[in-house]
């Protein structure tokens, strides 16, 4: 890939940088930069570029972007995500609000536990990272319940590329759709992990992407 802006990576709930590594091979040479919510690290590095560029968010990430990417974001790929997560009086679709409450409970009482049964579901069995900063984990699943980001979507002035799985078990097709409402969806044959399980299928997009793009 011969992009001329930089690309920012940012990974999901119960994850860490170390997630887009199956990506960023198929990308090949390209200058990235990985964000890190700290979930499995002594502190978080969240810093964007200061330098146009391209955001790639998955499921949690995807959120976190579209509130913070900012007037130097070029493009966004938004990979197994959601403008909103949990439900509320105006969005049905949304994952209720007792499911994250427990997830939340389950985190403070066995995280190791909690976390490793998560992951499962997303679609991988890989041993769960340590250290596990709980604090940092409960104010992610706090914004995952509380967070809502269709405003900042309608106000987004970016190229936007949603990529979602058919077979998605923590983000639903309805709650995709919900989502993003008159937008086309690039659906795939998966489920939750797509920067995993479709690596190529997400360097596609993000070249393709990339090469319509220019810096300025």
């Amino acid at each position: 890939m011969s992009a001329t802006l930089p690309l920012a990576f940012v990974h999901g709930w119960a994850f860490d940088p170390t997630f887009w590594a199956t990506t960023r091979a198929a990308l090949g040479k390209t200058r990235t930069r990985c964000l890190d919510f700290g979930f499995f690290a002594p502190r978080a590095h969240m810093e964007l570029p200061q330098e146009p560029y391209i955001g790639v968010g998955h499921s949690l990430g995807t959120l976190w972007l579209l509130r913070h990417h900012g007037p130097l974001c070029r493009g966004l790929i938004l990979i197994n995500g959601f403008s909103r997560f949990g439900a509320g009086p105006d969005f049905t679709a949304g994952i209720a609000r007792r499911v994250i409450e427990r997830m939340r409970q389950g985190l403070l009482r066995a995280p190791q536990g909690l976390l490793h049964s998560f992951r499962l579901r997303a679609g991988i069995d890989s041993p769960v990272p340590e250290p596990i900063a709980r604090d940092r984990l409960e104010t992610g699943l706090e914004t995952l319940m509380d967070m809502d980001c269709r405003d900042d979507l309608h106000r987004t002035t970016c190229p936007i590329h949603v990529m979602a799985g058919t077979q998605d078990a923590i983000a639903p097709p309805a709650l995709t759709e919900a989502c993003f409402p008159a937008r086309s969806l690039q659906w795939l044959e998966g489920g939750h992990l797509l920067p995993l399980t479709h690596a190529t299928a997400c360097a596609d997009a993000i070249t393709t992407m990339a090469r319509r793009i220019t810096p300025s």
